[in-house]
């Protein structure tokens, strides 16, 4: 279940490809996402966010690129959105905006996975 109570989730299915950073785990196939073995209730919007930043290791991701590659053509003038679902998406990664974990925002571009457990 996608309840984020703390539920055990179901392991992944045999040959899915499994991407992580530190004690976040995704399950693309399965598109589930675990912190520390506890599964988060990502929307797919949250979900695709979140894949695209992962597959694209260490990529500055421009709005632009994140909006056509997770909402598709004719999006590319409403920035706002990626702002509104990253903070969303930060929120339930359990970020600290002044010392993010995972996503770094790169002023005047986009954002990108921070290297490793990296901080700063």
């Amino acid at each position: 279940p996608r309840t984020g109570t703390g539920a055990v989730p179901e392991p992944p299915v045999e040959g899915n490809e499994l991407l992580r950073h530190g004690d976040l785990t995704m399950d693309a196939e399965g598109r589930v996402v675990t912190l520390a073995g506890r599964e988060l209730a990502l929307t797919r919007i949250e979900f695709d966010l979140l894949e695209t930043l992962l597959t694209g290791s260490q990529r500055v991701w421009t709005r632009e690129a994140l909006l056509n590659r997770v909402w598709g053509d004719g999006w590319s003038q409403d920035h706002h959105l990626v702002e509104v679902h990253i903070r969303n998406l930060r929120k339930k990664l359990g970020e600290d905006t002044s010392n993010p974990r995972f996503i770094r925002t790169v002023r005047g571009v986009g954002y990108r996975m921070i290297p490793g457990d990296q901080r700063g």
